[in-house]
């Protein structure tokens, strides 16, 4: 299977799939497909749990974005767990500020990492961004070398990883507010109803989230691309900066 096809697959087994699962199969119900909410959660989480292993697995390696939604998975399991295991039918009242926690934490950390690993040559910025699949480090690193530029070329890698740790520190505020906006009102359904409530809450997050957070995160994230090439050939004076294809 080549790169754009199973890319394509982890999108639909990691977002698509479980958003159908909780959207459709979290009711109690004669049909099949009517798992009720906990049989539901369990299996919507399953699948971007069962795709992070298999990755694992085939390469022997988790790319970043791929631990992100392992941890991400993992930690909306416990607090799913943690949700529905109250003295009531309903779900503990505390769920919506522990839920937009989990939310906000991954890009905080991420965020905090990146600033602080600036200088590793394992830096999240590195990572994610300014990674040798798309830049020509050794020779841009030559050319800054044989120019005596290394504290611009610092100052140019440090404020590329302000940029993008700006990004994820909105993104995680963004994140808390939007879990908050959908899972405070679920406290207000009947108790016996609240457990389909969170699922669909948490369904509604994932869409929501791709439009509202996702995409001008990966508009951010071009424009720090272009900030780099830009700056970057200014420095070492060479129109390649970026790997030949």
């Amino acid at each position: 299977m080549d790169k754009g096809t199973q890319s394509l697959l982890n999108v639909v087994l990691s977002v698509l799939a479980p958003v159908i699962i909780l959207d459709h199969c979290s009711k109690h119900g004669d049909a099949i497909y009517e798992l009720g909410p906990t049989a539901a959660i369990i299996a919507a989480l399953s699948l971007p749990l069962a795709c992070g292993i298999h990755s694992y697995i085939s390469s022997r390696k988790i790319d970043p974005v791929t631990f992100m939604g392992l941890a991400g998975t993992i930690l909306t399991a416990i607090v799913t767990f943690y949700a529905n295991t109250g003295n009531s039918e309903a779900i503990r009242p505390d769920t919506p500020w522990w839920y937009a926690a989990k939310e906000a934490i991954i890009p905080l950390l991420l965020g905090g990492i990146m600033i602080i690993s600036t200088k590793s040559p394992t830096s999240m910025l590195r990572v994610f961004i300014y990674s040798d699949a798309i830049f020509d480090i050794p020779h841009i690193e030559q050319c800054i070398t044989r120019h005596g530029l290394q504290p611009q070329y610092d100052k140019t890698l440090f404020r590329a990883s302000l940029m993008t740790a700006g990004s994820l520190f909105a993104s995680a505020a963004a994140n808390f507010l939007l879990a908050l906006h959908f899972l405070l009102p679920v406290l207000e359904a009947p108790p016996a109803e609240q457990p389909i409530a969170y699922n669909y809450a948490v369904s509604n997050m994932t869409w929501y989230g791709y439009l509202i957070i996702g995409i001008p995160l990966f508009i951010t994230l071009f424009c720090v691309i272009r900030y780099l090439i830009s700056r970057l050939e200014r420095l070492t004076g060479s129109d390649r900066v970026l790997i030949a294809k």
